[in-house]
């Protein structure tokens, strides 16, 4: 790649919220990474009514425990801390993923078997 290709891909991704690229171009290719970036993750807006909940981690969503169904429904109460569904990352690994504060849920954003990253908007609680 010469200089000018590069000043444009770097240019480029100064207008995302990337903070990692790779990029093969034939035998030619390169990756940059931010030093100390941490993902892009919604945190709660304090002076909105809506709490976002995200996945704690990687793996497949669940509402319950296998065997117990506890599913919600979108305008279900929850409270703060409730466990709202379970991230499998395994057969005996799971995370919880819990409410941040009490309110209605608002919006479900996944459904059950569905893969979930971290970091990824799973739910809206309105406070």
């Amino acid at each position: 790649m010469t200089t000018e290709e590069l000043k444009d891909v770097l240019s480029w991704i100064k207008t995302t919220d990337l903070t990692e690229v790779a990029l093969e171009k034939g035998p030619d290719g390169f990756s940059f990474s931010l030093p100390d970036a941490a993902p892009m993750i919604p945190q709660p807006d304090l002076s909105s009514r809506y709490a976002p909940v995200v996945s704690p981690g990687v793996g497949l969503f669940q509402w319950g425990e296998p065997g117990r169904a506890a599913a919600l429904e979108e305008g279900a109460a929850v409270k703060e801390g409730q466990i709202l569904g379970r991230v499998e990352q395994g057969p005996k690994a799971s995370l919880p993923v819990k409410a941040p504060i009490s309110g209605r849920l608002a919006k479900i954003f996944i459904e059950e078997g569905n893969p979930a990253d971290y970091g990824r908007l799973l739910f809206f609680i309105e406070a």
